[in-house]
């Protein structure tokens, strides 16, 4: 037997998702769940399996009492017992698949159930505009968990790269405002234009619109992709206007004059990913992230295996390439700043040895 994922940032797109998987599969058995105020987590059976609709309340609102006391037990009694079955689960919007699957994984593989894919459902004509929103998914009224401060854009920026496949579909606002010939209709303008954004944004993922074209699950894969400082493959044949620019440093960045470049770097990116090589750490390797207007940065440890070197991607940059790849440039240190560094680091060394083996 074997588990489809979906998630999604509102319900009306995981609905939505839904319905298309089903209509390609429709001897699957549909859970989905909505969490709701009162750490309630609501509960939704329908296609190959008889309806229902229930609830748990939850001690603690964490993905991980979800999946132990809900989600697991759940799937354990509805999933069909035959080779070939399939089971869709949507889970609540704003929940991150991959730490649904990763609470999942030891139980799902103990019953002998795979996941065979982890599918992304969005409105296409909404997405570049939500990772610019400033406000925060509760603030936005995407999730009912008042501590969650995530913006909509730090939520795609981890799920484009979890996801095998995206399914775009039409929002709810489209679907009750805009006129049947209106560019954000499935076909329109609008719309064909945001899937090209999403598919730039995760070159990996298989698009599943008109048939049944599904991705496949592969944990490795994912763990590659979502690791914090990954570069993503870049489309070789991407159009000028979409293509993203690639910035390369062999030598470290001067940590102050890359601090006050970074708001130019990033000013008008819709988002970035990267890896850098600071001088003033420079036995660390440090990721950053940006989508809309947050930007972040984490220490993930040493350079291990990789050849330690900056290298950033901008996806949706007004910059000229040769304009911004200067400014970069820029950044690193120069010849003579890096030999000064060189020697400050290797005294730096001889006396720690010293005093240790005083």
């Amino acid at each position: 037997m074997k588990v489809i994922v979906l998630s999604s940032l509102d319900s009306s797109c995981r609905d939505a998702g839904l319905k298309h998987l089903n209509s390609h599969q429709p001897d699957a058995v549909v859970l989905s769940y909505d969490f709701i105020e009162g750490n309630r987590l609501v509960r939704t059976v329908s296609g190959n399996a008889p309806a229902e609709y229930g609830e748990a309340v939850l001690e603690h609102p964490c993905i991980g009492c979800a999946v132990k006391y809900e989600i697991f037990p759940a799937i354990q009694r509805l999933a069909p017992r035959r080779p070939g079955a399939t089971l869709l689960l949507g889970l609540p919007a704003t929940w991150h698949s991959g730490s649904v699957l990763e609470s999942l994984a030891e139980k799902l593989a103990a019953e002998e159930i795979s996941v065979s894919s982890s599918v992304l459902s969005f409105d296409p004509t909404e997405m570049e505009d939500q990772m610019w929103d400033r406000h925060t998914l509760w603030e936005s009224g995407f999730s009912s968990m008042e501590r969650d401060q995530r913006t909509a854009g730090e939520y795609f920026f981890t799920e484009l790269m979890q996801a095998d496949t995206l399914i775009p579909v039409e929002g709810m606002q489209t679907q009750l405002l805009e006129s049947q010939d209106s560019p954000r209709r499935a076909g329109g303008k609008d719309f064909m234009a945001g899937i090209a954004f999403a598919r730039h944004l995760a070159p990996h993922a298989t698009l599943c619109h008109h048939g049944n074209e599904i991705g496949s699950f592969n944990h490795e894969d994912v763990q590659q992709r979502t690791r914090a400082g990954h570069i993503p493959a870049v489309p070789r044949h991407a159009p000028s206007d979409k293509a993203s620019i690639h910035l390369y440093a062999e030598r470290p960045l001067h940590p102050q004059r890359f601090r006050e470049a970074l708001s130019e770097l990033a000013v008008s990116c819709t988002c970035l990913r990267g890896r850098l090589w600071v001088a003033s750490a420079l036995s660390e390797r440090v990721a950053i992230g940006g989508a809309g207007p947050r930007i972040w940065m984490e220490n993930t440890g040493s350079w291990s295996t990789e050849i330690a070197a900056s290298e950033l991607l901008l996806y949706g940059s007004e910059h000229e390439a040769e304009e911004i790849s200067k400014v970069f440039k820029d950044c690193q240190v120069t010849e003579d700043e890096f030999q000064e560094l060189l020697t400050a680091t290797s005294t730096s060394a001889n006396n720690s040895d010293h005093r240790g083996g005083e």
